[in-house]
Order: structure tokens, then sequence, then C-alpha cells
């Protein structure tokens, strides 16, 4: 099949993927009808009636022009927001139906074996199987949703390594996951240091990459502590390329107060840095938060790392969170939320939960693990942030 009719649009733009942070780039597929009848429960119970064996997009009306910027509005910064009948109040944002206003997601679902048709940089197209993530919001606007960062090779490259011309969902009911029960709002839930990072261990400051499970290392509240697990993962070109909110935070010598920290710090988006100011007391009742990195992107000295071309992440965890200090800086150990989780892989969720199996079935929502200290949500911890640039104080004073 061909295009030749139709000139191959810019790469940058025509496909399904990550903005900043907080925001995704979906393609909306029109306002369709109520896939969630049934609101007693979380299943897209009409979903496969609705869209299976159905095709949105063609050669003439290709799906990379209906681009939408959707705003994930996670006031509790916890990585998703769920269904409107679960509960939740969280909304999301975008102008697909001409106003720009909020929307309650009212059910997501996932469909494998969708053909997606994409095109090629000669012109013509290729039409591949994969997993397809919908969501629909609570006034009917449907939207094809980026994988997670989570999701296999081969669905992050067919969703975002070319211009999508067209999906066909499968009639099969078997190819459904009806019940997804909630959506992620950001592909970086896993807090984790660069490699170089120096911790302060019981020898003194070592590379990150060189500390290991049973070492002591020096933390806020506890003294030198053994570390109960480490993981690593490396991100490559291609990853960060199709991911780039994955991409690391760097943090200025100097950038948080006097010498902090000590030297560069480069951590991922959504490690959480501790803050100790008389701001953070009048905004959370408490000297001392945990706002994580990438809610400090408008402070000086503090930017997206957009020079290194892969980054090595490595995890560090206690048998509860801690603090630690890294470069001269306090920042936390992981945390073992439901989110972190499900965002280091199944291999090293695998062992965390050998090492925690009180974790397979705690109900992280009425129960979540103790925080070293209260975690800002994504809005809050921006206006902390503001409040600082106005008024010209340190983080850590």
């Amino acid at each position: 099949m061909t295009m030749n009719d139709n000139p191959t649009p810019p790469h940058d733009g025509c496909t399904c993927g990550p903005e900043a942070p907080g925001c995704e780039k979906m393609i909306y597929i029109g306002k369709l009808p109520d896939m969630d009848a049934d609101e007693s429960n979380l299943l897209a119970d009409r979903a496969v009636q609705t869209v299976g064996g159905q095709t949105y997009g063609s050669g003439s009306d290709p799906l990379y022009h209906d681009l939408v910027q959707v705003t994930m509005n996670d006031e509790n910064g916890d990585g998703v927001i769920r269904p409107d009948n679960a509960g939740e109040s969280e909304t999301i944002t975008h102008d697909a139906a001409a106003e720009s206003r909020d929307y309650k997601i009212d059910t997501s679902f996932l469909a494998r074996d969708t053909e997606v048709t994409v095109l090629n940089e000669d012109g013509t197209t290729s039409t591949i199987c994969t997993t397809v993530r919908v969501i629909q919001d609570d006034a009917g606007n449907t939207f094809i949703m980026p994988p997670p960062e989570g999701a296999s090779r081969e669905e992050i490259e067919a969703m975002t390594s070319k211009p999508i011309v067209s999906v066909t969902f499968p009639t099969e009911r078997d190819c459904y996951d009806l019940c997804t029960k909630s959506v992620f709002t950001d592909r970086s839930c896993f807090p984790c240091f660069g490699r170089g990072t120096m911790i302060e261990t019981e020898f003194g400051p070592l590379p990150v990459e060189k500390l290991c499970p049973e070492m002591k290392v020096w933390t806020r509240d506890n003294g030198l502590k053994p570390l109960v697990w480490t993981g690593s993962r490396h991100l490559g070109a291609l990853h960060l390329q199709a991911y780039p909110n994955l991409r690391p935070i760097r943090i200025r010598a100097g950038a948080l107060g006097r010498d902090l920290p000590l030297r560069d710090l480069v951590v991922s988006p959504q490690h959480r840095i501790l803050v100790r100011s008389k701001i953070a007391q009048r905004l959370f009742g408490t000297f001392e938060v945990l706002v994580a990195a990438k809610q400090l992107l408008q402070l000086d000295g503090i930017d997206i790392a957009e020079d290194l071309e892969e980054v090595d992440y490595f995890h560090l965890l206690f048998d509860q969170h801690e603090i630690v200090v890294s470069d001269g800086a306090e920042t936390e150990s992981l945390y073992t939320g439901a989110e972190a989780l499900k965002s280091v892989g199944p291999a090293a969720r695998d062992e965390i939960l050998t090492l925690f199996p009180e974790l397979r079935d705690r109900d992280f929502q009425t129960d979540p693990p103790r925080a070293a200290r209260p975690l800002t949500s994504g809005r809050m911890a921006r206006k902390l942030a503001v409040r600082h640039k106005q008024n010209r104080r340190e983080l850590v004073s």
C-alpha cells in the first residue's frame, strides 16, 4: 500500500508519546458511545461491540493528523488516575472537543493483536499487529494512549517510532483486557540515582554502582543501615527518544543550598529530594518534605540532562524508606509503593517481593508504606518551588 499522494509528515509530533511531565500526546479517534455502561464495576463492558472490527484513520485521513495533548491532573502525585467509578476525583484536560476543559476518565482498556498501519520514510506504509491502549472520558471522547515505559520493546517501537496512519481493532473478545483499573500519568515512577553518584557509606563516599546488599549506608534517621537490595537498569538512546520524560534531571552543585549538592547530582525525574525550609512549614505544616526532582525544574540550576544520550539508573532499598546522602544532598531511597513496584520491571519486582512477601497482598491505597518524610503531590510541589523562586529562598536552609 502506498501513500504517494500524501507527503511524508515530519517525524517529530507524528507518533504517540509523552510530552512534558504530566502531559501526553494521544491520538483522538472521536466521540464514541459509552463503553462503560455498568458503573458498578471497572469493566469497559461495551468496548468490544463498540470498536471491535472498526478501523480508525485512513490514507486520506491519517491518525497522525489527530494528535491531541492531554494533561493528566494527578493531584495526589501517585502516578495514576483511576476511572470515575473508582471513587477518584482527578481529571484529564484536553481540547479535543474544541473547548479545553477538565474531564474524568470513564474507562480504559487495552486490545492485543490490533492492526496498526504506519507511514515509512519512503512514503509507503506497513502494517503490524501490536497492543493498543485506549481511554474514554466521561463525555465519550476516546483516545489511543502511548504505551507505558514498562511495555514490551515491540509495542514501544510500533507505537512511537513512525507516524500512525490507522488502527483496526480485533473482533475477538479474548484479545481485550477490559479492566485496566488505572491510567499511568507518569512513565518515570522509579526513583533512582545516575551512575557515579557518591553515596555516604560506612567506608565513606562510594559510587552508587559499587554498592551491594548488606553494605552499610548512612541514613538520616537511623545512622548506618545495611542495604537489603540494589538494582539497576540501562536506558539507551532509542528508549530515551521514545520516552523523553525518562531523561535524568541534573541538579547543579549549590542549586539546593550552600554547597548542596557538593557536585552535580543526576537522578531520575521521580526521585525525591529533601526540602527543608520555612516555606515548606507554611505549606505543609512541617519543615521537611520530599519533592520529586521533576517538580523543581523551574528553579535555577535544576534541568533535564538533555546532553546525556543514555543513562544507567541505580536503586537502593532498605527495610524501610530512608533518607541518604548523595553527592552531599539528602535524597530518598527506593519507596516500595505500588507504582514504584510496577516500574522497576518484573524481574526486580519478583526479587523485592521475595524479600518482602507482605507486599504481595498489601492494599496500597488504604495501607501505604511509611514514608521517611511527607511526600508532596505534584501540584503542591510546584507551588513550593514557585514560592522559593519568588522569595529567592534556598530549598535547604
